[in-house]
């Protein structure tokens, strides 16, 4: 009889212990996917912000799959379309995204929806030679609602869907002149 009270007191200890690491490791594991998500987003804005004023964008193959490491193919190619479309009109958008806040990330599976706040500030540029810019256009800093859809394909996060839910113009510069990209 006292064995059987040992063996119960170790399955009790052994149980303790797996449902204290369940319970510990079951959030790391969220925390990582919900990083993942969010890394996901900065590096695709990233990735346009310097495909949109690198004037050689494009124009060599390498940088055709640039962003769908980020976004899936869809969404990849309207970015290429836009980018493409500008650049042959000799118009380069200089932006920066001065903050972005994540205010909701849902996951569930291999899907995920987010809900971001973004502070953006463009100028859009015309290359005069290959040491000087002119701005086309005043700066402009909006602040923007955004919706990312996401799914998950072998354990990479993409980008499937964008929408923006709202869009506030905050300044606009009066100011057109010289620049020079950064």
């Amino acid at each position: 009889m006292t064995l059987s009270i040992l063996s119960l007191k170790r399955v009790g200890r052994l149980a303790c212990l797996l449902s204290t690491i369940f319970f510990f490791c079951t959030p790391l594991i969220a925390k990582s996917e919900y990083e993942s998500i969010k890394n996901t987003i900065i590096s695709y804005n990233k990735t346009l912000i310097e495909a949109a004023k690198n004037p050689h964008f494009l124009k060599n193959f390498e940088d055709e799959h640039k962003l769908e490491k980020f976004a899936e193919k869809k969404v990849a190619q309207k970015l290429y379309i836009w980018i493409k479309s500008w650049h042959e009109n000799n118009l380069y958008m200089n932006a920066k995204l001065q903050k972005i806040v994540f205010k909701k990330i849902e996951q569930k599976d291999d899907r995920a929806k987010v809900i971001t706040d973004e502070k953006w500030e463009y100028t859009y540029l015309r290359h005069i030679d290959v040491n000087k810019t002119l701005q086309a256009w005043p700066s402009e800093k909006i602040d923007y609602s955004v919706r990312y859809e996401l799914i998950n394909k072998n354990g990479t996060w993409k980008i499937e869907k964008i929408g923006i839910l709202s869009e506030k113009v905050l300044k606009k510069s009066q100011q057109v002149g010289s620049a020079t990209l950064k």
